[in-house]
């Protein structure tokens, strides 16, 4: 069972942003991928953006990579302004990051029984890339924190006794985010939302499929998982059909201290007969290690994640060393 919720800022993983993939070098880093998200407005143009997942059994946990706009960053004016809201599966706001007017500083905001603000000590700085992480807890109460850089930088809590429900769509109203009426440009990269996992210090290396591997099973070129459309597929009409690929993309820093686990993800979605189930798998030293086949949805594609924790080889650690060379896909 995978704790990645979701994972990635490319247009089949986040809804809302086509077209506005960059490839600018202060708006991601490039050791972890090769291009983040770029908007460019006035104070009061709203860009709105989201990412969808399934609730999670703990806590939630976001972090992403953001980059403020560069002149006037800290001068926040719009009384709607908007950063990150946090939505429960009734569509309802439980739990906000909002820029305020009166401190010109980004608040932790709990809506609960009543909607509680916490104090803050952050105004973003102009154009200087910082680590924004996010953790919500819905039970009794709800619960906000929000840290920067790994920095506590406002919290709220509000009791939740009319029982709202724990976070499946996170969006980003992108408004009010400066002072200017000129256009202004920022940035955001990275994104992970995590079940109970912290996302602070935690980075994600994305590596994307290069050429066939041992299996070519499935109907389809391996173009169409290489170039980030969702409407371009491989199938498989029989269950046990694999698919495996080398990887291409950043290696990652140089310094890692540790490495928490690989992770496989699919878009996958089921036909009307066939196999309804899919998994993702290592290949190592000749041998397939297949994760817990998932079922997916036959009315629209949604993201599978598989996880190692631990080199399934011989349930060592990984180190950049014995990371695989080759994963692949599995219907099941």
């Amino acid at each position: 069972m995978s704790y990645i919720l979701h994972l990635g800022h490319q247009p089949t993983d986040v809804s809302g942003i086509s077209g506005l993939l960059n490839t600018t070098a202060i708006g991601f880093d490039a050791n972890l991928d090769v291009n983040g998200i770029r908007f460019s407005g006035s104070r009061s143009f709203a860009m709105p953006f989201s990412l969808g997942f399934a609730a999670p059994s703990g806590d939630l946990w976001l972090g992403f990579r953001y980059v403020p706009p560069s002149g006037e960053a800290d001068l926040i004016t719009e009384g709607n302004a908007g950063f990150v809201d946090f939505y429960d599966a009734n569509f309802v706001r439980i739990a906000h990051i909002q820029p305020l007017t009166s401190t010109r500083r980004y608040h932790a905001i709990a809506r609960g029984d009543t909607v509680v603000q916490g104090n803050s000590s952050y105004s973003p700085p102009n154009g200087q890339p910082q680590w924004i992480d996010v953790r919500v807890a819905v039970g009794a109460s709800i619960t906000i924190d929000f840290y920067v850089d790994g920095v506590l930088q406002s919290t709220a809590t509000a009791a939740n006794s009319q029982g709202k429900g724990k976070p499946v769509q996170i969006v980003f109203p992108n408004v009010g985010l400066h002072g200017s009426a000129s256009s202004r440009t920022w940035y955001y990269a990275h994104f992970a939302v995590l079940d109970g996992v912290s996302t602070i210090g935690r980075r994600f290396v994305r590596r994307t499929p290069n050429a066939i591997a041992t299996f070519s099973q499935m109907v389809g070129s391996i173009d169409a998982l290489k170039d980030e459309d969702v409407g371009t597929r491989v199938s498989s009409n029989t269950a046990g059909q694999r698919l495996s690929f080398s990887l291409t993309g950043p290696t990652g820093p140089a310094a890692v201290t540790a490495i928490a686990g690989v992770h496989v993800k699919q878009i996958a979605q089921a036909g009307t007969v066939g196999p309804q189930m899919v998994a993702g798998f290592l290949r190592i030293g000749g041998v397939n290690h297949d994760a817990a086949p998932v079922t997916v949805p036959s009315l629209m594609p949604r993201s599978i994640y598989s996880t190692w924790a631990l080199n399934p080889a011989d349930s060592s650690a990984w180190t950049n060393l014995n990371l695989p060379a080759e994963v692949g896909i599995l219907s099941a």
